[in-house]
């Protein structure tokens, strides 16, 4: 046999054991790759997100908790005892409004509701501490503009004049003193100074409900303490996306101001 023979026969046989292109088998390949990335992205992300939701959940029912805290604060302050309704309780709101119209309404007052009749001892101006109490906290940070002004002041002590520098809140006073003798200068300068505000909300049915079954939360009430807990018993699951379920228990307790999440 000849070599050129050799060569065209060790030719076909490499061509035979090229494996052949098969568009389909290639196209379902990417497809099968795709799906297993999203898959994968979906089992990330997704149980993440039902954990921030669930971190949102239980932070919205300690909050409200600490709200009826509060709430019962002052309900005890003004009437001498606790009230083992948060709805009726958070009823104290009206009080505020009393005590903001009418600057005379304060010591014992009663106030009249639908449930019956409640005395309490109001404080003076107690629209400013439930405002304060019930309120989003906030810093903020202001250009305030300070005017100094130069002074000369008669010392009748040294028998001598005096130079004296005076803030434009007390220009006023100072410059009607008999010993002010006249104003030499005016500096105006700024500066930046960071003040605390309050955002004042009103009580709202809402914070007497646990954000996951929406059920009140219980009040109990002794002659020792206070206790404001969560109604959920044992845990509580729903199914989210199927394949994920949210999971959760009891957001904890009250008692007599101190919170078991704290400890």
């Amino acid at each position: 046999m000849s070599k050129e023979k050799l060569n065209e026969k060790d030719l076909e046989q490499n061509i035979e054991e090229i494996p052949e292109y098969k568009p389909g088998l290639v196209k379902t390949l990417n497809v099968v790759a795709g799906i297993l990335f999203i898959i994968l992205i979906l089992v990330i992300y997704l149980p993440a997100k039902i954990w921030k939701e669930e971190e949102t959940v239980r932070n919205v029912g300690r909050y409200r908790m600490t709200i009826l805290n509060h709430v019962e604060d002052l309900y005890k302050k003004m009437s001498g005892s606790y009230q083992t309704d948060p709805i009726l309780a958070m009823k104290i709101s009206a009080l505020r409004d009393s005590t903001r119209a009418d600057s005379n309404f304060n010591g014992k007052q009663v106030l009249k509701l639908e449930e019956g009749i409640f005395e309490f001892n109001v404080t003076k101006n107690f629209f400013m501490n439930f405002d304060t109490t019930f309120a989003l906290k906030y810093e903020k940070r202001d250009t305030v503009i300070d005017t100094t002004y130069k002074i000369v002041m008669w010392n009748p002590g040294t028998f001598t004049h005096d130079t004296v520098f005076v803030n434009a809140s007390r220009i006023e006073n100072v410059s009607s003193d008999s010993l002010f003798r006249g104003q030499l200068e005016t500096e105006i300068s700024s500066r930046v100074s960071t003040n605390t505000y309050y955002r004042p909300y009103y009580l709202d049915k809402t914070f007497a409900y646990s954000p996951l079954i929406k059920q009140e939360y219980i009040i109990m009430v002794d002659t020792a303490r206070i206790k404001i807990s969560d109604p959920l018993k044992g845990e509580f699951k729903e199914r989210r996306y199927l394949a994920f379920a949210f999971r959760d228990t009891s957001h904890g307790y009250i008692e007599n101001g101190e919170p078991s999440w704290g400890n």
